[in-house]
């Protein structure tokens, strides 16, 4: 009979924060053109930093477009088209920011092919490609159980739940929700939080939806672990 993980068989989940100190690298763009040349040349952090900055500077609103790029697209340029494949970048099935470049890239390269560079903001509208200094730093939370963890979500601060659920793309071997409750044997809750999009909400909404899908997972009647 398999037993029981149990808190000396499973680390402590210790909760981060991070804050985001901007920079503005050389890179700016006027058109898709320019666009297209500045996420190419770009360092990854500020290809990170664009696709995830809105949700860290307003935790409680869901913005219309979930990155700058796509923002820019749309209100800047005024392509409608460009902005909304911009927004609908998969970034839950594509954790590597090399790939996700590639993606930008390609987008932008087949907008060029069917409508051109026609369009170029005056000065002052550019984009800018900035970059962050991340500072991560410990949030002095720490869950031994998994209703330890459950109290610790109830309170963090949002920029730490953004950290955990943003973290494969700045920490590859980062441990994330979904591997931790793994540990446990909660393989359901596992599958549900690894499959769960972060992008479709904002931080505050997520922090409530994972609350409600944990909360479930650990009453009787949803504890199973397969």
């Amino acid at each position: 009979m398999t037993r029981e993980p149990s808190a000396e068989d499973v680390p402590p989940f210790e909760f981060c924060r991070i804050a985001l100190l901007v920079e503005v690298t050389p890179y700016r763009a006027a058109s898709v053109a320019q666009l297209l040349t500045g996420v190419t040349l770009a360092p990854d952090p500020s290809i990170f930093y664009h696709l995830h900055q809105r949700f860290f500077r307003d935790s409680d609103r869901v913005p219309e477009y979930p990155n700058d790029f796509a923002n820019w697209a749309g209100d800047m340029l005024g392509d409608g088209v460009l902005a909304e494949r911009l927004a609908n970048l998969n970034l839950v099935r594509t954790r590597e920011l090399a790939a996700v470049r590639r993606e930008i890239s390609v987008i932008l390269a087949e907008r060029l092919q069917q409508a051109g560079d026609t369009k170029i903001v005056r000065p002052g509208l550019e984009f800018i490609f900035c970059q962050p200094v991340m500072v991560e730093f410990a949030s002095g939370r720490v869950a031994r159980t998994a209703e330890e963890f459950l109290g610790c979500l109830r309170d963090l601060p949002s920029d730490s739940i953004g950290y955990h659920l943003f973290a494969p793309f700045i920490h590859t071997e980062a441990l994330g929700f979904a591997a931790w409750f793994q540990r446990w044997g909660l393989e359901r809750l596992s599958r549900q939080l690894q499959s769960f999009d972060p992008y479709l909400n904002s931080l505050e909404d997520n922090r409530k939806y994972l609350i409600e899908l944990i909360e479930g997972a650990l009453q009787p009647s949803g504890s199973e672990r397969s």
